[in-house]
């Protein structure tokens, strides 16, 4: 068997996707302005900035209405209230002779333009009526929005997924001092009931295989994607979790830091709230990379108790360069085929393979790999 891969190519379906169309008199707010809305930023104390505010059509885009707990030491300044959380869902759709296609008015669509957006008298038409798609859920790192999910989304559904993209505004819930350790314990709880609304939905619901449901996320989406998997949030027992996720990939994911020359660990000491998680793992991380470093994120790796690949994405920083970003969905996708389609040789694949044929040069790290899981 080669040790060098060939990367996916765009699959063989075309993508529709949910409405996220902004209202006329807010297309042109501008770049900077759409970016505040995008995050959440509050335009000041007393009002907060919502995605929601800014579309024309909300009833046709996902909007899931979130009631957080009373739980002030959880969710800080979050602690119960109500949330329209916005997201948009990505689909293998039948191809269109007139498709639908929006650019979403910020930074010129450079982030991927919808290809085929429901219009308001439209139901999504699958690809293959009476089959159930794996569904990925997208999570985003922090400072960051779903907008720079779209094209990955669009990759991923072509491929024969359902792909959710939520836009956690975590801008909204930043605690006095400028930390996310409130936002940190919001997100998976935000991700569990924009789960609940996909699922319990007449839309998508019956077109989803529940027994295989993936998260994706990079460095604060990386955590989030953790602590959905099963990793307790410094060790405490609240932190939310959700056995529906099947298979979790992160990139450059925030398990700790230094903090005057302390080690501050994320779930718990040294990680040990990791051993909880018993999925499958893909983890990449760049060599590079000053704000999510290596020397936290290969020991993290270790607690595992699920199978666990480690990809290594050669002189990266925090921030991958295009042909890495490429590297690193090329392996993301092998790995959801073994995982969420449970693809004999792509299993094979991911198992034997050390680099992917491409990009830029990367690095399955076997020294870390765990094909079968840990026994505890």
């Amino acid at each position: 068997m080669s040790t060098k891969l060939t990367p996916h190519t765009a699959g063989p379906y075309s993508v529709g996707s949910t409405n996220l169309q902004v209202l006329p008199k807010f297309a042109n707010i501008g770049d900077e302005t759409m970016h505040q809305y995008l995050l959440g930023s509050s335009a000041s104390a007393q009002h907060a900035r919502y995605i929601a505010d800014l579309l024309q059509f909300p009833e046709l885009a996902w909007v899931t209405h979130i009631k957080v707990p009373q739980q002030k030491t959880l969710y800080g300044p979050a602690s119960g209230k109500n949330l329209p959380v916005v997201s948009f869902l990505t689909y293998p759709t039948v191809n269109k002779p007139f498709p639908n296609s929006y650019a979403f008015p910020y930074h010129d669509s450079a982030y991927g333009v919808f290809e085929h957006m429901l219009a308001n008298d439209e139901s999504p038409d699958f690809a293959e009526h009476g089959y159930r798609y794996p569904l990925i859920v997208l999570a985003h790192g922090a400072a960051a929005h779903g907008i720079y999910e779209i094209e990955h989304a669009h990759k991923l559904a072509s491929q024969g997924y359902i792909v959710a993209v939520i836009f956690y505004g975590d801008e909204r819930h930043v605690n006095a001092d400028n930390s996310y350790a409130n936002a940190g314990f919001l997100r998976p709880l935000i991700t569990q009931a924009v789960l609940d609304s996909i699922l319990q939905s007449d839309t998508f619901g019956p077109h989803i295989d529940v027994d295989n449901i993936g998260i994706s996320g990079h460095s604060f989406g990386g955590f989030t994607s953790l602590a959905l998997a099963g990793g307790k949030i410094q060790e405490q027992a609240e932190s939310v979790s959700d056995p529906r996720f099947t298979a979790a990939v992160i990139a450059a994911p925030y398990v700790g830091h230094y903090d005057q020359g302390k080690e501050v660990f994320a779930f718990g000491s040294n990680n040990i709230g990791l051993t909880s998680v018993k999925i499958p793992v893909l983890t990449l991380f760049g060599s590079k990379d000053e704000s999510t470093l290596a020397s936290f994120i290969l020991p993290a790796t270790e607690q595992l108790s699920g199978p666990t690949f480690v990809i290594e994405l050669v002189d990266q920083a925090h921030i991958f360069e295009p042909r890495s970003w490429q590297d690193k969905e090329n392996w993301e996708m092998l790995f959801f085929s073994a995982y969420l389609k449970h693809d004999k040789p792509a299993q094979e694949r991911l198992k034997y393979c050390l680099s992917m044929y491409g990009g830029n040069e990367n690095l399955q790290r076997l020294e870390f790999q765990r094909a079968q899981g840990r026994v505890r």
